[in-house]
């Protein structure tokens, strides 16, 4: 068995740590959804109202559970699914503001989202199961027959 770098460590720990505060959000969002039901929701330039909203406010929930699962036990699933969330809320909340005004709120959201992006970015490798990549031929530009 191969011993892991404290440096492999401490990043596999940051995306673990990331993905419990994943879980606690998607609790979080759970509790507010239901204390406030009535809450409409601000998508992609259009506000949901009435009984479907409810259905639709909950894939916040649903896909902050599922990307918290996937870093917590850094599934390779998991970084494709958080980047192309990551997309989906800047776009929503860019034609939010335009839809809606310029909103500071909003404007901080999209920033800490494109940050949290490239850290994702920055962190690919972390993502690839270690047993593929330990296991890999070499490319034939190094030397491989």
């Amino acid at each position: 068995m191969q011993t892991e770098s404290p440096a492999y460590r401490w990043a596999r720990r940051t995306i673990q740590l990331l993905g419990g505060l994943f879980m606690i959000v998607g609790v979080i969002d759970l509790v507010i959804i239901e204390l406030f039901p009535a809450y409409a929701l601000k998508l992609f330039g259009a506000v949901m109202t009435g009984p479907s909203a409810f259905l639709i406010k909950l894939h916040s929930p649903a896909v902050h559970l599922l990307i918290g699962y996937g870093f917590l036990w850094l599934r390779p699933w998991a970084w494709g699914l958080s980047l192309a969330y990551a997309g989906f809320g800047i776009v929503s909340e860019v034609m939010n503001q335009a839809a809606f005004g310029f909103h500071y709120v909003r404007a901080g959201f999209i920033f800490t989202t494109a940050c949290f992006a490239l850290y994702l970015i920055w962190r690919r490798q972390w993502f690839v199961d270690q047993e593929v990549m330990t296991t890999a031929r070499p490319s034939t530009s190094e030397g491989a027959p």
